[in-house]
């Protein structure tokens, strides 16, 4: 698995959801807090994808996952500490 690929990913989904949940453009409010637990249980019904695509014969589909549910976990842990 690339970590370039799945570094790049994850840094997309971040900016995406700072620019669409925190940033202002969208809602000049944020989103309330709770919304960080709603991206954990996204990110671990991605991480559980990428398991099993290992498994399902199509692991070149991994990557794509393993980034997703990192930009999600990592943004929604960010967002409880930051914003």
């Amino acid at each position: 698995m690339p970590p370039s690929r799945v570094l790049g990913i994850a840094a997309a989904v971040a900016a995406v959801l700072y620019v669409m949940l925190d940033s202002g453009v969208v809602r000049p409010e944020g989103t309330p807090k709770v919304m960080s637990v709603t991206l954990i249980v996204l990110a671990l019904i991605f991480t559980l994808g990428a398991w099993t695509a290992g498994f399902g014969g199509q692991p070149d589909r991994r990557p794509m996952m393993v980034g997703l549910a990192a930009g999600l976990a990592g943004y929604a842990v960010l967002r409880l500490f930051a914003f």
